[in-house]
């Protein structure tokens, strides 16, 4: 069973050690919407692309940002969102719990930090990106 649970562990960093040693490949996040860091962004890129350079996360990486039309839009879910419908990663004292929980649309494609989505009026994933 052990051998089962570490297979996939090899492959995730054989993965990043490939990807480490092709340091002029840009890293993008998971998400295809994420930003994308690379060793040297260009800014003259990013701003043709609609974006602009930030340091963000705990490594302060430069990364190209692109801000969403509709940031901090009162919302109930992700689906009325550019990005994503976020609010705190803890539920706040009193608030409500029978799925009117209103979040806000994510500022950029950049979201750091601890947050959680809101789905249907509901907190759902919550999660801490450094």
């Amino acid at each position: 069973m052990r051998a089962f649970l570490l297979a996939p562990a090899l492959l995730i960093v054989a993965a990043c050690t490939q990807a480490s040693a092709q340091s002029d490949q840009p890293i993008a996040a998971p998400d295809a919407q994420g930003p994308v860091a690379t060793a040297s962004v260009d800014a003259a890129t990013c701003k043709a692309a609609g974006g602009f350079l930030d340091r963000r996360g705990r490594m302060q990486s430069e990364i190209c940002v692109h801000p969403y039309a509709d940031a901090g839009k009162a919302c109930r879910d992700s689906q009325e969102c550019d990005g994503k419908c976020v609010t705190g990663a803890s539920p706040e004292p009193g608030e409500a719990a029978d799925g009117q929980l209103v979040g806000q649309c994510q500022a950029d494609d950049a979201l750091f930090g601890c947050y959680a989505e809101v789905v249907d009026g509901k907190r759902v994933r919550a999660i801490c990106v450094d």
